[in-house]
């Protein structure tokens, strides 16, 4: 749940970085937000042993990297936000973890299992 909420940040962050020419600081924040959301991909990908969806995360978070931020013009950067949006918006569905079953309990009212 957590990483499907990261993943809505990342997109509304992207969108909104598209139609701001922000100066150099906001924008650090902004790269920080798109990082955290890949990293956050970055494992959910990795547990799934998706490697594909992995490797290109690693280049989001490289690309996006707030701590050694990778200058780029403003049309070439509306081009990756654009592609990194769309990267987000495609795992939504591509990468869905499968809920994990709940230990059944001695104690539960309605059993799936019969006793021996």
């Amino acid at each position: 749940m957590l990483t499907t909420i990261m993943k809505y940040v990342a997109i509304v962050a992207l969108v909104a970085g598209m139609f701001w020419h922000l100066p150099p600081d906001p924008r650090s924040y902004l790269n920080f937000v798109v990082a955290a959301g890949a990293v956050f991909v970055l494992v959910q990908a990795v547990n799934l042993r998706k490697y594909l969806w992995a490797a290109a995360l690693v280049v989001i978070v490289s690309l996006f990297n707030p701590i050694w931020p990778i200058g780029f013009s403003f049309g070439i950067m509306v081009a990756l936000q654009i592609m990194t949006a769309a990267v987000f918006a495609v795992s939504l569905q591509m990468l869905k973890t499968i809920p994990r079953l709940t230990i059944a309990s001695i104690t539960e009212a309605n059993p799936r299992t019969e006793s021996l």
